[in-house]
C-alpha cells in the first residue's frame, strides 16, 4: 500500500484547504473522516478523478450576483430569511437576500478534476492510503 504519514502530508497541500480529515483542515468541501466510501478503493478513486460524476446539492458552487454589480461565490452555509451566508476559502461571506439580484448553481464541484495527475505515483499511493485509514496517521518524522 503506501506511507499513511507521507500520505498526511500529500492531504494536507493538495486537499486540507477545503476538506477536514480527522479534524484537521478546511470546511468549504465534506468532512471526509465519517464517510464510509474513502474506505472503497474504487468509490474513493471515482470520487477525486470525478469529482462531479456524484454531485449531491450541498457541494455545488453557488454564484450570487449583487445588485452593485458584485458577484460573491461559494458553498451555501446558511440561508435565513433575510441572509444567505457562503463559504469560501477564507472568511465566510454573508449578504442580504434583499442585495442580491441572482444566484445561480454551478453545475460543477469546485474540486479540481485532475488532482491526482499533479502528483507521482509514490504521492498518489501514500495519499490514498492516508484516505482510506481509520485513524489519524502520525507526522513523518523529520531528519
Amino acid at each position: 500500500m503506501g506511507d499513511r504519514s507521507a500520505g498526511r502530508v500529500v492531504f494536507a497541500s493538495s486537499c486540507a484547504v477545503c476538506h477536514t480529515l480527522f479534524g484537521e483542515g478546511g470546511k468549504i468541501g465534506p468532512d471526509l473522516t465519517g464517510g464510509q466510501k474513502r474506505r472503497n478503493l474504487d468509490t474513493l478513486l471515482a470520487k477525486v478523478v470525478d469529482p462531479n460524476s456524484e454531485l449531491p446539492l450541498e457541494s455545488r458552487l453557488t454564484v450570487a450576483k449583487l445588485k452593485d454589480g458584485r458577484t460573491v461565490a461559494g458553498m451555501v452555509a446558511n440561508r435565513t430569511a433575510s441572509t444567505l451566508t457562503l463559504k469560501a476559502i477564507g472568511d465566510p461571506v454573508t449578504v442580504a437576500l434583499s442585495d442580491i439580484a441572482s444566484t445561480e448553481l454551478a453545475p460543477y464541484s469546485l474540486m479540481p478534476e485532475g488532482l491526482l495527475e499533479g502528483l507521482d505515483a509514490t504521492q498518489r499511493r501514500n495519499l490514498v492510503a492516508y484516505l482510506m485509514g481509520d485513524e489519524q496517521a502520525p507526522l513523518p518524522a523529520t531528519p
